[in-house]
């Protein structure tokens, strides 16, 4: 039946964000990684110039990043170069998740557009073959209940259908702002526009730093799915998800 295939859908997605919450996850904490490693690497090649000067100076570490100082140029390059390999591969992991998302979103709307096609075609059969069989009552029935059945089939693709953008959007400005840091332009806009529609006001664009950013992600990516069923679901789409 359609509405199996569109709850089917709807649940196969809503699994997909544990996957991108994951993903976004290990994003922040790479990056965070990469900044700690970049900014180590700036002082320790201070630290490596002042002992430069003076002969007698000792080579001690007053942190364990200070480490790096003890090992060649080329074994931190190697450290940042996986950092950026690492953070290739989660961006492709959600850039497929999304892809998943997009057809899994497709493939419900084909469903649902079916069912309504044959809706369109049996409630005519239903009325007219209601007025001469003795089973007329549950023709009727059956009739009332599939505008029941349409309505939280479009409420739940719509909750899909939201979420789908917002997450488009969201992978486009991540992308976007880790190929530029240290701020993130990108991220701030979708951030703040967030905030504009849950307060229902216009406010000035704060550009974050991009490290405090990608924190905010995870559970902003929650928060949003909530406002999505907050907006779209209605008591019949429950009763399709709980049947």
């Amino acid at each position: 039946m359609a509405e199996l295939v569109v709850v089917q859908r709807f649940r196969e997605c809503q699994n997909l964000l544990d996957s991108i919450v994951a993903n976004l996850s290990a994003i922040s904490n790479l990056t965070s990684q990469r900044i700690v490693v970049e900014e180590a690497i700036r002082r320790t090649g201070c630290s490596a110039d002042s002992a430069a000067a003076n002969d007698n100076a000792l080579r001690c570490c007053t942190d364990p990043l200070g480490m790096l100082l003890a090992f060649p140029e080329s074994a931190v390059e190697l450290i940042i170069a996986q950092h950026t390999e690492d953070v290739s591969a989660l961006l492709r992991s959600l850039g497929k998740s999304q892809q998943m998302w997009c057809s899994k979103l497709q493939q419900a709307k084909e469903a649902s557009q079916q069912r309504q096609q044959q809706q369109g075609a049996s409630m005519t059969k239903a009325a007219a073959s209601a007025l001469f069989q003795v089973g007329g009552k549950e023709c009727k029935e059956k009739s009332t209940q599939s505008p029941q059945v349409m309505l939280g089939m479009h409420a739940l693709l719509a909750v899909l259908a939201q979420m789908h953008g917002w997450l488009q959007e969201l992978i486009l400005a991540l992308r976007a702002d880790l190929a530029n840091p240290p701020r993130a332009v990108q991220l701030s806009q979708c951030l703040t526009r967030y905030f504009s529609q849950m307060e229902g006001a216009g406010c000035c664009t704060a550009i974050l730093p991009l490290e405090t950013a990608l924190e905010q992600l995870p559970e902003r990516v929650q928060r949003e799915w909530e406002v999505c069923k907050a907006r779209h679901m209605v008591d019949e789409a429950w009763v399709l998800l709980a049947s």
